[in-house]
């Protein structure tokens, strides 16, 4: 059978991507996995025991439309008591992690050259959907509060000199992947003034805000600061409770809810972890903390032995990643090869960028390997480097 003249003239665009990043090796600095050492599996397990006793009989049907009520329950709490935020209980949908959210969104609102607005560098996951719907995806300015709402505004302005009008702004405000800096409260409030003032909507995905580390408390989410139904928010318990899980959730009006595809969880997840989240949720992330705590300090001082003075890195104060500036020439995309072969994995800049460019920008995550295991895969990652002629001799 030859299938090639029968698949769908629909498929999604071709996106690159290096091939190092399927790789199996035993030093992960690539991927945003939840900490093993967290999951605790005889407390899941009572939490899943009791909840089947309690609503097993529930799974005979198709989980609610929405999602597991209580489950929605416990985030619109959440969301006032953390963020800032009031919402709806019906507004609240569950969804297979941020990115099945981030994917409905995509599908309700994206067409080929529609044009988003986001961070200088954005997530992969989600550039990735927009690129493979053909979305013309626009980088704006970022430094350590977050994106340049000046440098936002003035895009904004620009394209409607062209008759243009940008069809979201995305940002992920909190501990932002992969740069890891945070929106400023000022810049927040900016923000949501331009989605408002050029009927713009915000696309706000904070799935790192329950990953603070230290430093400054975090600013209200801008759902609450808006007033005219301009943010559709996102966020998970996926990287939180265990990435095999994918339970996350958005937050929009109605009118968008109805137009969305539903992408429901397992709502056996969804009522375990309701379950477990009720028991456990300020020591689980308390647990977190300490765990990403160690892995982070364990990653900032082998940056620190191994790195010269020509690269440069952030300072996290949550979330699980670093990034990382190479001297200008260094490209990481053709060296990940090399770091593969020597059993290490990282994230390209350029897989951050619509573009494929600036790839002498690396994302180095933290969550997976332990502190050991971080020290001896910096060390190994700065000898590879050293071969393929990025730091001075």
């Amino acid at each position: 059978m030859d299938y090639s003249k029968l698949y769908t003239k629909n498929l999604p665009a071709d996106v690159s991507s290096p091939a190092g990043l399927r790789a199996q090796v035993k030093y992960i600095f690539s991927v945003t996995n939840a900490c093993p050492e967290v999951i605790d599996v005889e407390l899941y397990a009572d939490a899943a025991r009791d909840a089947l006793r309690r609503e097993g009989k529930s799974l005979a049907g198709y989980p609610p439309p929405l999602g597991h009520e209580g489950m929605r329950q416990l985030i619109v709490d959440n969301l006032s008591e953390k963020r800032g935020a009031d919402v709806d209980l019906d507004s609240v949908f569950l969804s297979e992690g941020a990115g099945g959210a981030i994917r409905s969104i995509v599908g309700a609102f994206i067409d080929p050259g529609d044009i988003v607005l986001q961070e200088e560098f954005s997530y992969l996951g989600t550039l990735r959907m927009l690129l493979e719907k053909r979305a013309e995806v626009i980088h704006i300015p970022t430094d350590d509060d977050g994106m340049d709402t000046d440098a936002l505004e003035k895009t904004v302005k620009a394209l409607a000199a062209q008759g243009k009008r940008p069809k979201m702004i995305y940002t992920i405000s909190v501990y932002q992947n992969p740069m890891g800096v945070t929106l400023s409260a000022e810049r927040r409030g900016h923000m949501v003034r331009i989605s408002q003032e050029y009927d713009i909507p915000i696309v706000e995905n904070e799935s790192y805000a329950d990953f603070r580390i230290d430093g400054d408390p975090l600013p209200p989410a801008m759902l609450g600061m808006d007033e005219s139904s301009s943010v559709i928010y996102v966020s998970s318990y996926t990287k939180l409770l265990g990435c095999g899980i994918r339970l996350g959730y958005g937050v929009a009006p109605q009118e968008v809810v109805e137009k969305l595809e539903p992408r429901r969880p397992s709502n056996l997840a969804s009522m375990t972890f309701y379950e477990y989240l009720s028991r456990h949720k300020e020591e689980h992330i308390e647990k977190v903390r300490t765990t990403l705590e160690a892995k982070r300090d364990a990653l900032l001082e082998s940056l620190e032995k191994h790195f010269p003075a020509s690269c440069s890195w952030t300072k996290p104060a949550g979330g699980m990643m670093v990034w990382v500036k190479l001297p200008e020439g260094a490209d990481t995309w053709k060296a990940l090869d090399a770091a593969v072969e020597a059993n290490v994995k990282y994230n390209p800049g350029g897989v951050f960028r619509a573009g494929r460019d600036c790839n002498n920008y690396l994302r180095l995550t933290y969550s997976h390997n332990t502190p050991d295991e971080i020290r001896e895969g910096i060390a190994t990652l700065s000898e590879v480097f050293q071969q393929q002629g990025f730091f001075e001799a």
